[in-house]
C-alpha cells in the first residue's frame, strides 16, 4: 500500500484550526495570563503540601496534613510511578490551560466524525460546534477542569467502540483502549458513569441491528468481547489511582459511618453512604437539561459569572 500524503493534508489543516481556535478564543495565555477559576484556586490550596511537597524534592506525597486533619492525596492530584497513559494525556494537551481542553473538544469529535465516515469539512464544522457549545464553555470558567477532561475524551471512546462494530477489530479494540485508558485518567467517574449510559444505549442499537441482519452470535458478541478485552486493559492502566480511590472511599463520607447518635445526641441509624439528596443537590432537573441546548431556558443564575483574568 502506497502511503498518499496529499489524503492526510487536509486533516493537518483541521488540526492546525483547531490549534488555532483554541489559542485565539483564550487569547490572554498567550501573554502568560492565567483563568480564574475558583474550584481550582480551592484545590491548590487543598493541595499545597503536595505541591510544594514535589516541587522541592521531587517526589511523590501521597499524604497530607493540611485536610481534614490528615488524608490520602489520591484525590488531590498525586502522581504514580509508570503511569504511561498520564504521560500521553500531556502529550495531547500541549496547549497552555484551558485552550488544551477546548482543543481536545474538537480533535476528539473530529475524529468521531471521521469514524463515521462524515466529510472531513463537516467534520470540522461539527467539532467546532461541539468545542464551542455553552455548556462545554462554561463548566471551564468554573473551574470544573476534570468534568470537561472527561467529556473531551468522550467522542474518542464512542470512535473505538464504532470501529469495532465496523468490523474493524484490530484498529478498534487499540483506538477503544486507549481511548478509555485516557477517559479513566481524566478522573471523573461520574462523567464516565453517564458516557456508560451512551454506550449501553448504542450498544443496544447495534444489538437491533444485528437482530435485523441475523448477524449477532459472530459479529455482535465477537465486538463484544473486544470491547470488554480493551475496557479490561484500560482498567489496568488506571489500577493505581483505582485501586487507591477504591481503599479510601470506605473510609470517607461515601463509606459506611460509624456514629450512632447525631450532634443533638439522639441515636440514629449508622448511614452506608451519602444521603440522596445530598448527592442530588446540584444536579439538573429534567427541565433544565435543555439549558444544554438552550442558555437560560430555566433562568440565570444567581449572579452572572464572567471569566476573569489574572496575571501570572
Amino acid at each position: 500500500m502506497i502511503f498518499n500524503f496529499k489524503k492526510l493534508l487536509p486533516h493537518l489543516a483541521v488540526l492546525a484550526i483547531f490549534v488555532i481556535a483554541a489559542l485565539a478564543y483564550f487569547n490572554p495565555v498567550l501573554s502568560g495570563k492565567k483563568l480564574y477559576q475558583n474550584d481550582i484556586v480551592q484545590y491548590k490550596g487543598n493541595a499545597r503540601q503536595l505541591i510544594e511537597h514535589r516541587a522541592v524534592t521531587g517526589e511523590e506525597l501521597y499524604w497530607t496534613d493540611s485536610v481534614f486533619g490528615g488524608m490520602p492525596t489520591y484525590q488531590l492530584g498525586a502522581r504514580y510511578p509508570y503511569d504511561f497513559i498520564d504521560g500521553l494525556d500531556r502529550a495531547l494537551r500541549f496547549l497552555p490551560r484551558p485552550a488544551d481542553y477546548l482543543f481536545m473538544y474538537f480533535f476528539s469529535f473530529y475524529m468521531l466524525m471521521l469514524v463515521m465516515r462524515v466529510n472531513w469539512k463537516i467534520g470540522l464544522l461539527g467539532a467546532l460546534a461541539f468545542g464551542f457549545s455553552t455548556y462545554l464553555i462554561i463548566i471551564l470558567g468554573v473551574g470544573h477542569n476534570a468534568k470537561a477532561h472527561a467529556i473531551a475524551y468522550f467522542p474518542l471512546v464512542l470512535s473505538g467502540i464504532i470501529l469495532v462494530f465496523q468490523k474493524r477489530y484490530l484498529l478498534g479494540f487499540i483506538v477503544t483502549a486507549l481511548a478509555m485508558a485516557l477517559e479513566l485518567q481524566a478522573n471523573h467517574p461520574q462523567m464516565t458513569y453517564y458516557l456508560l449510559l451512551a454506550v449501553v444505549i448504542l450498544g443496544i442499537a447495534y444489538l437491533i441491528d444485528a437482530i435485523r441482519k441475523k448477524m449477532v452470535p459472530p459479529h455482535y458478541f465477537k465486538s463484544i468481547g473486544i470491547m470488554v478485552a480493551a475496557v479490561l486493559l484500560a482498567l489496568g492502566t488506571n489500577a493505581g489511582n483505582l485501586m487507591a480511590t477504591s481503599e479510601y472511599s470506605k473510609e470517607s463520607t461515601r463509606g459506611k459511618s460509624d456514629l450512632s447518635i447525631n450532634a443533638q445526641g439522639e441515636e440514629v441509624v449508622p448511614q452506608t453512604g451519602l444521603d440522596y439528596d445530598y448527592i442530588t443537590q446540584y444536579s439538573y432537573g429534567l427541565s433544565e437539561s435543555l439549558n444544554l441546548l438552550v442558555p437560560r431556558f430555566a433562568g440565570g443564575g444567581s449572579s452572572a459569572r464572567q471569566m476573569k483574568i489574572l496575571m501570572p
